[in-house]
């Protein structure tokens, strides 16, 4: 019972630092940063799904996601909490 409840703890821990995104700026609050990743992401969803679509469009996205937050001003990171 003790490993479940340990286990089912660790999985709410780590899914709660996946909620937000993995970039950060001095200065900006997560309601910025979270508005911006949001329009980054969906500009690059919106490439990646208009043909001719790439070869990886996961890792298309992650990337047109990546260079548009940091042509923002945005350094990734990971983020646990």
């Amino acid at each position: 019972m003790r490993r479940i409840l340990f286990l089912i703890l660790c999985v709410l821990a780590l899914a709660s630092g996946c909620t937000r995104p993995p970039y950060s700026s001095p200065g900006k609050d997560l309601a910025t940063v979270e508005d911006d990743y949001t329009d980054c992401f969906s500009k690059a969803s919106l490439t990646v799904n208009t043909p001719p679509f790439p070869d990886s469009p996961l890792r298309e996205r992650d990337t047109l996601t990546d260079d548009c937050m940091r042509e923002r001003g945005y350094n990734s990171h990971f983020r646990l909490f």
